[in-house]
């Protein structure tokens, strides 16, 4: 049968893609059914005007991933049996009476799609002077010489150890060591049974979206919001709804007042934007979830890091019901290269996680668990956050500093904490992604929210003028010279 594609030779998206996103859609939608025939590879490549390796490259991932399939002699028809992940995802559910697709805030592309790994370079390839990303950390202060001392002891000592499967759910040393840190410092009362030891928070998110898959829970996040859980939840084919922030957090009247939810929220330092969720949402959102049966998973991803006043007790300090499951990571107090985080939840959330966890990796690295452990006990982790968080200070004095020598009065959100910030470009200066182009050619990298690993609505358009930018691997001296140059190129984009 005929099949009409429209390729876009403008398009950023190779034609590879295009013609893969194109006859993918096609299928999704229903117009391209089950059994139906699809052009081959020669006849579609003549009727687009493209190569007709670009069209069978595009034939081998819609096979691979189950759209389409072959009749030896026959052709090529769209599959008998779709993927099931895929189609709940354009169809979507119904959650609390209310029809929500996998990712209903889901524009050109999906968040999957978005995904990425930052390249601290150019377009040209040469490398960046400095390198704004957010969550980036500074590697010249990794303890180096305690690390080593504590592994080598443990290899010298405890080789046993290196051949044989540990429980899934982690040492228990570590655990025990996890539970002793978050009690003084995010006010959670809990012990090493509630403690499952993961390979950072990504690890952590997809252990939750199975645990809680085909059980009726819609995925709930804010918006705009970190992309690596939301296209994980999306992947797994939950319905999703996004929640608008500001600068008191997750907007709680914003809610859904019925339905099974799974809230995904950054309180401590909202992802990307940088905002605190207030004391009285916080209670909020607690009482929410009681009432609708929901889980409020609390990504803490660093909430180690707070410069001005006493922190917020955590939403799990606050909980009373066991509907917080807070994810903990060691990746912005140690490196993200190190893999290695936590998870805190209640005893009936804990089993089935424990089991996933098994089932998909049969555990954390024994080595980085027992030194991590043994770093915890003998003191060092807490003074290794002590003289990063000083480092840190000092250079979030220096951007902000820099940020109002520049704007004057520039409205700053997050400086009290984390290691990124967010600010708002004055409109004289026209669009931040004309000031993000100018200073990538000039070495600089600074970002907004959608270019700097978050996902943002369309519709939400409070955050247009925002800029957000990581200042933890930066010395004060690039800062410095950064704010020189950002400021070189905003003399060329003032109105």
């Amino acid at each position: 049968m005929p099949v009409v594609l429209a390729l876009n030779p403008d398009d950023k998206r190779t034609l590879q893609t295009q013609v893969f996103q194109e006859l993918r859609a096609m299928i999704l939608e229903g117009r391209l059914r089950s059994g139906d025939a699809v052009p081959g590879t020669r006849v579609l490549s003549e009727q687009l005007g493209v190569s007709r390796n670009t069209v069978v490259l595009a034939y081998e991932r819609l096979y691979a991933e189950g759209y389409i399939e072959t009749q030896a002699n026959v052709g090529t028809f769209v599959s008998s049996i779709l993927p099931e992940a895929a189609m709940s995802s354009q169809r979507g559910s119904t959650v609390g009476g209310e029809r929500v697709l996998a990712s209903e805030n889901n524009d050109e592309t999906s968040p999957i799609d978005r995904l990425l790994v930052h390249k601290h370079e150019r377009a040209d390839g040469r490398r960046l002077k400095a390198d704004f990303w957010i969550g980036r950390t500074e590697s010249k202060l990794f303890p180096k010489s305690e690390w080593r001392k504590i592994v080598e002891t443990k290899l010298r000592h405890q080789t046993d150890s290196m051949s044989v499967y540990g429980g899934p759910e982690g040492l228990e040393t570590l655990r025990s060591a996890v539970s002793d840190h978050v009690g003084p410092s995010r006010g959670i009362s809990t012990n090493f049974d509630n403690v499952l030891i993961t390979s950072g928070t990504q690890d952590g998110l997809t252990l939750l979206a199975m645990a809680f898959k085909d059980k009726g829970y819609g995925f709930l996040h804010e918006d705009p919001c970190y992309l690596g859980a939301l296209a994980l939840f999306t992947a797994m084919g939950y319905a999703s709804k996004g929640v608008q922030v500001d600068n008191q957090g997750i907007k709680i009247d914003d809610l859904p007042k019925t339905g099974k939810w799974i809230v995904y929220v950054t309180p401590s330092h909202q992802y990307p934007i940088g905002s605190t969720l207030s004391l009285e949402r916080r209670f909020l959102l607690l009482e929410w979830a009681r009432k609708t049966g929901s889980y409020i998973v609390e990504d803490d991803y660093d909430g180690e890091f707070r410069y001005d006043g006493a922190p917020l007790t955590s939403l799990r300090g606050l909980d009373q019901t066991g509907r917080v499951i807070y994810l903990g990571t060691f990746s912005k107090s140690f490196g993200p290269a190190l893999r290695l985080g936590y998870l805190i939840a209640n005893p009936k959330i804990m089993h089935p996680l424990r089991d996933w966890k098994q089932l998909i990796s049969n555990g954390t690295g024994w080595m980085k668990q027992a030194a991590m452990a043994e770093f915890i006990h003998i003191g060092g982790y807490r003074r290794h956050l002590r003289r990063i968080r000083t480092a840190y200070m000092k250079r979030r004095d220096c951007l902000v500093s820099g940020l109002h020598n520049l704007f004057g009065d520039c409205q700053i959100v997050g400086e009290t904490a984390g290691i990124h910030i967010s600010w708002s470009l004055p409109t004289k200066y026209g669009s931040p992604s004309l000031l993000e182009k100018s200073a990538l050619l000039n070495g600089i990298g600074i970002y907004r929210p959608e270019t700097g690993g978050a996902w943002i609505s369309k519709q939400n358009k409070s955050f247009s003028q925002t800029v957000v930018m990581g200042y933890a691997a930066i010395s004060e001296a690039k800062i410095e010279s950064s704010i020189s140059g950002i400021d070189d190129c905003l003399r060329g984009l003032e109105k």
